[in-house]
């Protein structure tokens, strides 16, 4: 039997995994942890830091997805080499301390609450954000309240829970039943099952040429304590049963009145909406661009890591897109 890792050997692992996949995009981040409150209580909150101090752009703040981790958004952090990037550790996910939602928790306003406090606590006021599944959900309700905090967004694949239609998998609905959830994700599991999992929803072949570190990281980071209860907690406030809640999804109406232009990189394949199911999502949104990725998945950047780094760097960099790189107009 092995021995039992301690949570400090755990976490010194996971950075170890997490610097060597960095590295391997030519990145070199800075750990920050910060507490903010939010209405559960205060959070500890960790931030991986790239880019210069003095850039005269806002910063690039990255919102992972559900389950998911900040360092699997690195190649397209490499893209945005002249900016400030904060990559975000979402509480109860990554090395970020624990955030259990209680039942019934009204899961709006607690992300408004927790990015707001975020903001204050870095004395920023304005970012762009860039959210991938659940961070573009959280991005989405960011940009909405308040709005003059947000200047640009980029959502990458199917925006979490937002848009309405999106369909949970059958893993997600089971996590999201109370008691069952966290002790699921608390059971054992080897890395390469680990790695087969996580393919399935991210698209066939999208983690097939990412560093062994990056996966190693994400594998890890699912082994800390406070991991199954935290996460099982997400699930649980955004589903009821096998369907979305419907407080949780942002409404055509609501998209109608976003400020900020909005870029939207999308695989054909995404298992949760494919783009032209959220086609009356995204036409609600004023200044909206659509790339659509061929065969790509939830993931589209690990499998268009060039594309999706030139869009999303344009996006951000631009007064506008015209033109996408490969000569197809923005849909």
């Amino acid at each position: 039997m092995k021995p039992r890792r301690s949570a400090a050997d755990l976490d010194q692992q996971i950075r170890a995994a997490e610097t060597s996949a960095y590295r391997h995009y030519g990145l070199e981040p800075t750990e920050r942890i910060v507490s903010v409150p939010s209405p559960f209580g205060v959070l500890g909150v960790r931030l991986s830091i790239f880019g210069p101090d003095d850039a005269p752009a806002p910063p690039v703040l990255v919102l992972h997805g559900i389950a998911s981790v900040s360092v699997l958004a690195a190649p397209v952090i490499a893209g945005l080499s002249d900016r400030r990037v904060i990559a975000v550790d979402w509480p109860g996910h990554g090395l970020s301390g624990p955030s259990i939602l209680p039942p019934r928790s009204r899961i709006r306003a607690y992300v408004v609450a927790v990015l707001r406090a975020l903001l204050d606590e870095l004395q920023l006021t304005e970012v762009d954000v860039v959210g991938h599944s659940m961070g573009a959900q959280f991005g989405l309700y960011g940009a909405l309240v308040p709005p003059e905090r947000v200047r640009r967004l980029v959502l990458l694949g199917a925006p979490g829970a937002a848009f309405r239609g999106i369909r949970p998998t059958a893993i997600m609905v089971v996590l999201a039943i109370p008691g069952l959830g966290p002790r699921l994700l608390a059971l054992p599991m080897s890395p390469e099952a680990f790695f087969r999992n996580n393919e399935k929803p991210l698209g066939v072949g999208a983690l097939r040429d990412t560093p062994p570190e990056l996966t190693g990281a994400a594998y890890l980071m699912g082994r800390r304590a406070t991991y199954p209860a935290s996460v099982a907690s997400y699930f649980r406030a955004m589903l009821r049963g096998a369907a979305v809640r419907r407080e949780v999804t942002v409404s055509p109406d609501e998209l109608a009145t976003l400020r900020q232009p909005t870029l939207l990189v999308w695989g054909d394949e995404d298992v949760f909406m494919r783009p032209l199911d959220g086609a009356r999502h995204i036409a609600a949104i004023r200044d909206s661009h659509l790339v659509r990725l061929p065969e790509a998945g939830h993931a589209p950047w690990l499998q268009h890591p060039a594309r999706v780094g030139h869009v999303v760097a344009e996006h951000l960099g631009a007064a506008s897109i015209d033109q996408d790189p490969q000569g197809g107009q923005p849909r």
